[in-house]
């Protein structure tokens, strides 16, 4: 848990506190990595509930971080998806006082900077009390921060509340350094009239929250980073995807190629494939659409005749035998290391914001078929605004947006022919802003710059403590 007593008193002690959720854990995981090896001044104390911990108490971490708990007061993982809003209201009632009482329990100095998820707003009330500064962490997109923190002007122009067969195709282009944008674009939280202004509350309170960091890439949302700088109070840093970035390079750059553990036969499948011929398929480990839309991309892939491989955590067995011969379906896989290999040529994604920026480090173009939240301002980027992928369909991929098999078929089998013009640019699109992007981590890059600003700042004596 927390260092022993006998252990040097550190420089710098920082607590970290996520979301409990895996979107939010692991760039808050991602994040504190990154700091504890570029400073060993630094110490991290990174709380989580009992559960997470089992989840991830085995993840490979540097020894100035450990793993703290509090007790399970908030809805299983297992659940969270079948009740969004009663587990965001439980996250938002249930867990301040166990994490202040853990605050008084550990066997360290307090902390010189909390470093909390943007969706945790009692954090920064924790901090307040303490005189703590507080970092906020922010999960989702910059284009996605922006648009919630501009959400008067959403009201005042119209455009809030959402009513898609009145407005949906309205189009919002006032929002400082966001490329228009639809109505129907928005984020999906928008869109419940009697339940945003209560998502809203979870936005970080810039008065509060003195250090804000984003988990985008800059070159992806540079206007919109930009922009933020110029009106926000808060310092603001970027933290790209770096632990997914150098797991590529580490991938890539592998000489060998070997899968001797069981759990990898998907990968010795990819293996035998020839190159660019696989489309990869994950809907996400959160939510997922419907049993009967499964069905009908089981089938359409099957009748497009590509190979295929598909994530479902339900089912697995029931839909190899719809989806034929041609493709395999796992449970589970690593992402990376499936999107990375040289088999794959194309990834139909929900689009949740940790997957799209996978893709765009690994350079494979997506159909998108966003669920959710900020997966439709996602899917939106990749087909308009970088043109790294199609849309599976407009709108939300759920019960009223049904797609067919043969539908599913005839795009699966246009997307993933290499012949395609239309495919061939979206592909090049891809590995353009894959070279961008790799720009940012190398050695001087923006990400480094950010990273070692953001610790100067929280070291005692710095003068913007």
């Amino acid at each position: 848990m927390a260092p022993s007593e006998n252990q040097p008193t550190p420089p710098c002690h920082v607590v970290a506190m996520p979301y409990p959720g895996r979107g939010h854990i692991n760039p808050m995981v991602n994040f504190c990595i990154a700091v504890a090896e570029s400073s060993s001044d630094i110490v991290i104390t990174f709380v989580v509930t009992e559960e997470w911990l089992g989840l991830i108490g085995s993840v490979d971490k540097p020894p100035n971080m450990s793993f703290a708990t509090i007790p399970n007061v908030v809805p299983s993982e297992r659940v969270r998806g079948d009740d969004i809003y009663g587990f965001a209201m439980a996250v938002m009632t249930k867990m301040e006082e166990p994490f202040e009482r853990l605050l008084d329990e550990l066997r360290l100095p307090p902390p010189a900077v909390i470093i909390a998820d943007a969706f945790l707003p009692w954090a920064a009330e924790v901090g307040g009390r303490r005189n703590i500064p507080v970092a906020g962490l922010w999960t989702m997109s910059a284009s996605v921060y922006t648009v919630l923190y501009h959400f008067d002007l959403l009201v005042q122009n119209g455009h809030f509340p959402i009513d898609l067969p009145v407005n949906g195709d309205a189009i919002v282009d006032y929002i400082p350094g966001l490329s228009p944008i639809r109505v129907a674009d928005l984020p999906g939280l928008l869109r419940d009239q009697e339940k945003t202004p209560v998502f809203l509350k979870l936005m970080p309170q810039e008065s509060k929250v003195k250090y804000l960091i984003f988990t985008s890439v800059y070159e992806l949302e540079a206007n919109v980073i930009d922009a933020l700088k110029q009106k926000l109070a808060s310092s603001i840093y970027n933290f790209g995807p770096a632990t997914s970035y150098f797991k590529v390079k580490d991938i890539l750059n592998s000489s060998t190629n070997v899968h001797d553990d069981g759990t990898d036969n998907y990968l010795k499948w990819l293996d035998i494939q020839q190159p660019k011929s696989v489309l990869y398929v994950s809907l996400g480990s959160f939510l997922s659409v419907s049993r009967a839309q499964m069905d009908e991309i089981a089938i359409g892939l099957r009748k497009s005749g590509v190979r295929f491989l598909l994530v479902s955590r339900h089912e697995t067995s029931r839909l190899q035998e719809l989806c034929g011969e041609k493709g395999l379906t796992v449970q589970w896989c690593d992402q990376l290391r499936v999107l990375c290999h040289p088999s794959v040529g194309g990834f139909w994604s929900h689009c949740g914001w940790n997957s799209t920026k996978e893709a765009i480090l690994t350079g494979v173009p997506v159909l998108t078929s966003p669920i959710i939240m900020d997966q439709l301002p996602n899917a939106k980027a990749i087909v308009e605004d970088w043109r790294t992928g199609w849309r599976v369909l407009e709108g939300v991929f759920d019960e009223e947006n049904f797609v067919k098999g043969d539908e599913i078929g005839e795009l699966v089998r246009r997307f993933m022919d290499l012949e395609n013009e239309e495919r061939g640019e979206i592909e090049k699109n891809a590995r353009e802003l894959t070279d961008a992007c790799k720009r940012e981590f190398e050695r001087g890059g923006l990400f480094w710059t950010d990273i070692e600003d953001f610790i100067k700042s929280i070291m005692p004596g710095s003068t913007t403590q």
